[in-house]
């Protein structure tokens, strides 16, 4: 069992950073309070500092939070902030293997769901429309990361590519096949055809929560692999409703593309 682990985490590192992951790294004592959530290396702790109550996101992993000094998700925070209109929390402070921001209450969406009224529902979903238009209103030129790291791939095994300066070199990349399967067959390539249209590069969502300059079917395809699940009937019919183009093909595309990943 522990050497796979140790495959795995060579495997995760090698998916995540290819050749070069960050050289390791002395981390400074890690904020004391109550952890309001964790899972394997990452840990959600809420305290208080001279500026009240605030949250430090933080992980143990030798690699923090990715290759550079600083998080992604604290350049995107900041960026989001600046360039919209969306209510973001203001980051204090950060370091590679950690962020330090304003706690704010409140419930997540699937926790208060069932408890609102349609009006409720209606005015959220109306919400959620115009913060994805004004993230999809912010264009690019590359698809990675804000900080320049390649574009990170939610899946079953977590991947990062990049960064790519086309949409083709991103879908050749994103369903090349998994290890072991042929690499030139009719298959795969019926996959990259059918993704090959020319999307717009825009900001996006990456997988309700982040960080990344992807295409524009993004949002679509991880809203609906995220809102979905929560309520089929009163929320996840709904969800195409967000959006100005559907992408469902693709939806369909991507979702089969991750589950082999």
């Amino acid at each position: 069992m522990d050497r796979l682990k140790v495959r795995m985490e060579q495997d995760r590192s090698t998916a995540l950073f290819g050749d070069n992951p960050p050289p390791p790294r002395q981390p400074a004592p890690y904020p004391e309070g109550d952890i309001i959530h964790h899972r394997q290396h990452r840990y959600i702790v809420r305290h208080r500092n001279g500026n009240g109550a605030v949250v430090t996101k933080y992980t143990t992993h030798s690699y923090g939070m990715g290759a550079n000094n600083h998080p992604n998700e604290a350049s995107v925070l900041r960026f989001v902030k600046e360039n919209t209109t969306i209510p973001v929390p203001s980051v204090i402070s950060s370091d590679w293997d950690r962020i330090t921001m304003e706690y704010i209450e409140g419930s997540t969406l699937r926790q208060a769901w069932p408890t609102l009224t349609d009006e409720q529902r209606l005015g959220i979903l109306a919400q959620l429309k115009g913060y994805i238009a004004q993230l999809c209103a912010l264009r690019g030129k590359s698809i990675g990361r804000l900080d320049g790291q390649g574009a990170m791939v939610p899946s079953i095994m977590m991947r990062s590519g990049g960064p790519f300066t086309t949409v083709a070199e991103f879908h050749n990349w994103l369903v090349r096949p998994p290890k072991g399967a042929p690499n030139q067959t009719i298959y795969w390539h019926q996959i990259t055809k059918a993704l090959g249209k020319e999307y717009p590069v825009v900001f996006t969502h990456g997988d309700i929560a982040a960080r990344n300059i992807m295409v524009q079917y993004w949002e679509y395809v991880f809203s609906m692999r995220g809102l979905d699940n929560i309520d089929w009937e009163s929320l996840g019919e709904r969800v195409p409703s967000l959006f100005d183009q559907r992408y469902d093909l693709e939806y369909i595309l991507l979702h089969f593309i991750l589950q082999l990943s």
